[in-house]
């Protein structure tokens, strides 16, 4: 082999190498950028939570309220937050349509508080789970422990899935079926 034919093998191999560095390059800008995005909303569904709390605390009459706030920086829609007590059988529930970024939002309980003890509204059937859907569209829901989680697996991007370009919403009736069933293991 003459000495340009070597030069030449040795040019393409190094042009080849250089466009497989450039595209292996592009690849993992994309995947950061998607978990950039994936990141930033989670950080914004973190912000939302829900509790019981003394009315008082909140220039409220009734002897405990409950709580939701959103720290986010985008509103969150749809909220939802389901309790129970110790010595009921009924699953209490309250909804909000709309909950404003940075803003709280104090609701009266749906059951008399004065036959409630303390101990009894923070027991652990008492701490509200919670579902909200944040301004992508995304589910999350938030656990008696207050974990944080993704209510479906689909991705950041995702198409409605109706035809007529309206999301359907989300099925909260088997998280309600186990609210139930916890609540009533935690009775016996």
């Amino acid at each position: 082999m003459s000495s340009q034919t070597i030069a030449q093998w040795v040019s393409a191999i190094g042009s080849a190498g250089s466009l497989l560095g450039f595209a292996a390059y592009v690849w993992i800008m994309l995947l950061n950028r998607k978990d950039s995005v994936e990141v930033r909303q989670e950080q914004q569904a973190q912000g939302v939570a829900s509790w019981l709390d003394d009315g008082a605390n909140h220039d409220r009459d009734e002897d405990y309220v409950l709580c939701v706030h959103n720290g986010g920086d985008s509103p969150v829609f749809n909220v939802r937050c389901l309790f129970s007590l110790p010595s009921s059988d009924d699953q209490h529930s309250v909804e909000l349509a709309l909950l404003p970024p940075h803003h709280d939002a104090v609701r009266s309980l749906p059951f008399g508080a004065d036959e409630v003890s303390r101990e009894e509204l923070y027991s652990a059937p008492a701490v509200p789970e919670m579902r909200f859907t944040d301004s992508h569209g995304t589910h999350w829901g938030r656990d008696g422990e207050g974990q944080l989680h993704r209510v479906e697996s689909r991705g950041v991007r995702r198409r409605p899935q109706s035809r007529s370009g309206q999301d359907t919403g989300r099925d909260d009736s088997d998280w309600e079926s186990a609210h139930r069933e916890r609540a009533g293991a935690t009775q016996s």
